[in-house]
């Protein structure tokens, strides 16, 4: 007799939900793989400051120290990195791995991020780790940094 297997279920839980709270002129995007994205309004010649969501699942025992490893290594792949800072912070009662830096790809405007990463652990079947990223132009990050941390710290998840 074969076996059944659903989704979501105790072996396969269901996504947590995300809420951000985010300025009233911010617009939601739809982008493929991502769970939210949302950003300024276009203005041309700009850099849009936005804030992308994505949850990724892992096997058990994925704790934060693998979620810091892989940040490293993600800014390590970035051209002209300059590092801002990274630590742990507490955000909504959650410990997240956070680093702020800077890049430029050549041809391109300086690009600033604040990337957040939470491990949530999901029972005994998975740990989901979520990826909070906040990016803007190097030449508004003054006026703008605080806004994408405004935003993620209003971070509110869910789970079942």
């Amino acid at each position: 007799m074969p076996q059944q297997y659903t989704y979501p279920s105790a072996a396969f839980p269901g996504n947590p939900r995300i809420r951000l709270d985010v300025p009233d002129d911010w617009e939601p995007l739809i982008v493929p793989g991502v769970q939210i994205a949302v950003a300024q309004p276009r203005v041309e010649g700009r850099f849009r400051a936005n804030v992308v969501v994505t949850v990724q699942r892992f096997a058990p025992g994925f704790g934060i120290a693998q979620a810091e490893a892989g940040l490293a290594q993600r800014k390590a792949e970035l051209p002209e990195l300059e590092e801002l800072g990274t630590g742990q912070i507490e955000v909504g009662g959650r410990t997240w791995v956070a680093s702020e830096y800077g890049y430029t790809q050549p041809g391109r405007p300086t690009v600033v991020q604040a990337a957040r990463y939470a491990v949530i652990p999901r029972g005994e079947s998975a740990v989901d780790v979520i990826e909070l990223v906040g990016s803007c132009g190097a030449d508004s990050a003054d006026a703008e940094i605080e806004q994408l941390r405004a935003i993620q710290d209003s971070v509110a998840i869910e789970i079942d």
